[in-house]
């Protein structure tokens, strides 16, 4: 008998395509000025409170002469607030979607769970995770209560520093104002044995043998050429980042696409890392020059190529623990720009969710107001008596960024652990192995198997093992971290999401169009900034950037499977939901909040409500 569904989600899907539910459109509310909106019914059902209290209220200053309180009374500023309160939440309720979120049927076709995120439980010889054990997992899920998921069976149970499962509750959180962590919807994650999936860890196994080449250099580099075309050998290449011809190439290889969007504008153009990860940014007194810890080159930093390795961090073991530092990588003396692929995977291996758009924001405010969207009404040139701060200006900024960051992980937490629980490429790795020492046929690598992508990764696991002539942990992706994966699912990813709930509100703040004066690009060993004088960088297109260096920098380091970017979807919409709640609740007049989507629509935000603008 087959398990009881923990969730609201549709096991109905093709498991080799991406098949989106029906983009959810956020619900507009009413065009009404703010005092339009509050001064109806509410305010006249206490008429009778403010006439006797006035709109002013009198109180006594320290010297005991009377004072005036220059606000609405107290009845009158709590029927506004909870009419304000009211229109914003009718309106997300009626934008909830009543279709439950699809997902592919893996879950219910394989038995031994294969397809499925199991890291921190028990685990046989194989690296499968048990029967009981997984279910346990459903079994909290379905249950949601606290002792249910403290009742969940791990693996290494007597090793206090053993790594513990990532804030699985955290999927059923609520909210209190934008998108409730439940109604996001994204397409269908690839089943393990799709075409699509086969496309993608044929890219994380030549990101994992490519992580030490320069940016610079990927123009002349044979290896570079080499992997565009084994990756356009591949029946759905169609998922990569692709030139106006349709194919993969030096110049698109690893940068930014997003399922059913695309790739956004500005990120195929100019140097690979966005200016926001290499300009100087202030942090009050402190100048900050973005040069960062040096990451030591080759096998030393290549992990979990070692089966036996791989099992024991997957049954929760912590390599890490046994470091003074906490950090089982290695360094080099000195800093550096972030040069090549393997500086990028390892900036995404200690930040925080509002660090990038927090050092965005920096860099943008020191360009000055033409960087500014020119509608805000607190510019110099539409405001000489005033300026922004508490509204549209830096202390409403940086709230919303972080309003939107949690809440759009939020919801990617609901889609990770409530409805996909999709495995990590470490644990594909892991299965192509147990496959080709005979243990177990999963099916897997028609295409795979047959790449130049799976010689080089067997070749590269061999060199860190020091055994060229052993095929006993072929298959399995070198990682570029040593505890690997977080502990949980692969799909959505949580940086994917986060980048892009941040970056979205920034958008709605900046001028997109802004040409970025003096970009630069760092030398080939990364020691130094040089000036770029290829394509106009615009601002819009450095952020769209930005969200992917940090989304794909985690699939470089071997955490995430491309398609599990559609976070980038998540964390676009919880941003706007975020910002339409808010564009309700200024004094101030203004024609609205613009911003571009990922897809390159051009959306207006006012008054509650979404637009299209032209």
């Amino acid at each position: 008998m087959k398990h009881s569904k923990p969730t609201p989600c549709d096991r109905n899907a093709d498991s080799d395509t991406h098949r989106p539910e029906t983009t959810r459109s956020i619900a507009v509310g009413p065009r009404l000025g703010r005092r339009d909106l509050l001064r109806g019914a509410t305010v006249a059902a206490t008429a009778a409170t403010i006439a006797s209290t006035g709109l002013r209220a009198s109180t006594a200053r320290a010297d005991g002469t009377p004072g005036t309180v220059l606000a609405d009374s107290p009845a009158t500023r709590a029927a506004e607030s909870q009419q304000l309160r009211y229109a914003a939440a009718d309106a997300n309720f009626a934008s909830f979607p009543r279709t439950e979120q699809p997902v592919n049927d893996d879950e219910d076709r394989f038995d031994d769970y294969r397809g499925n995120f199991s890291k921190t439980l028990k685990h046989n010889a194989d690296a499968e995770v048990t029967r009981k054990s997984y279910r346990s997992l459903l079994d909290a899920l379905d249950a949601r209560t606290p002792a249910a998921f403290e009742a969940i069976l791990i693996g290494r149970e007597d090793d206090a520093k053993r790594v513990r499962l990532a804030n699985p509750q955290g999927a059923f959180a609520y909210e209190l104002s934008g998108l409730d962590s439940n109604a996001s919807r994204i397409p269908v994650p690839p089943s393990l044995d799709s075409a699509v999936t086969e496309a993608e860890m044929a890219e994380l196994y030549w990101y994992s043998v490519t992580r030490d080449i320069p940016f610079s250099t990927y123009g002349d580099r044979g290896i570079i050429q080499k992997a565009a075309d084994d990756l356009n050998a591949f029946s759905r290449c169609d998922i990569f980042a692709r030139d106006e011809t349709g194919i993969v190439t030096p110049a698109t290889l690893f940068r930014g696409s997003i399922p059913d969007v695309g790739t956004a504008a500005g990120v195929l153009d100019g140097p690979f890392v966005s200016q926001f990860l290499l300009l100087p940014y202030q942090m009050g007194q402190l100048t900050v020059e973005q040069r960062y810890a040096r990451v030591d080159s080759g096998e030393v930093n290549q992990f979990l190529t070692n089966f036996d390795d791989l099992l024991a961090v997957q049954r929760g073991r912590d390599p890490n623990a046994r470091h003074p530092n906490g950090n089982a990588t290695t360094f080099r003396d000195g800093h550096r720009y972030l040069a090549r692929m393997r500086d990028l995977a390892e900036w995404v291996h200690r930040d925080h969710p509002q660090q990038a758009p927090t050092q965005a924001l920096t860099i943008i405010l020191g360009l000055g107001e033409a960087a500014l969207d020119p509608d805000l009404p607190y510019l110099r040139r539409s405001s000489p008596v005033q300026s922004g701060f508490v509204t549209f200006g830096l202390a409403e900024i940086t709230h919303l960024m972080t309003m939107a960051v949690r809440q759009a992980l939020a919801g990617a937490w609901f889609q990770k652990w409530a409805c996909h629980r999709r495995l990590r490429p470490e644990q594909y790795g892991a299965r192509l192995n147990v496959q080709l020492r005979g243990a177990k046929d999963y099916g897997l690598g028609s295409e795979l198997l047959h790449s130049k992508a799976f010689d080089r990764a067997c070749d590269e696991n061999r060199l860190v093992n020091q055994t060229p002539t052993s095929e006993a942990n072929d298959g399995l992706l070198p990682i570029a971290f040593p505890e690997g994966s977080p502990a949980h699912p692969a799909y959505p990813a949580g940086h994917s999401t986060a980048i892009a709930a941040g970056v979205t509100v920034l958008k709605a703040f900046v001028n997109e169009s802004y040409q970025l004066p003096d970009p630069v690009v760092p030398n080939r060993g990364g020691t130094e900034l040089e000036a770029w004088t290829g394509a106009t960088l615009t601002l819009g297109g450095e952020l769209n950037k930005l969200v992917a260096n940090i989304t794909h920098a985690r699939d470089a380091a071997g955490m995430h499977w491309r398609s599990d970017g559609v976070g980038n979807i998540i964390g676009e919409e919880a941003a706007i939901a975020l910002l339409a709640d808010y564009s309700r609740a200024h004094l101030e007049e203004f024609a609205g909040l613009t911003l571009v989507r990922f897809n390159g629509t051009r959306i207006r935000i006012v008054n509650g409500a979404v637009l299209p603008e032209a």
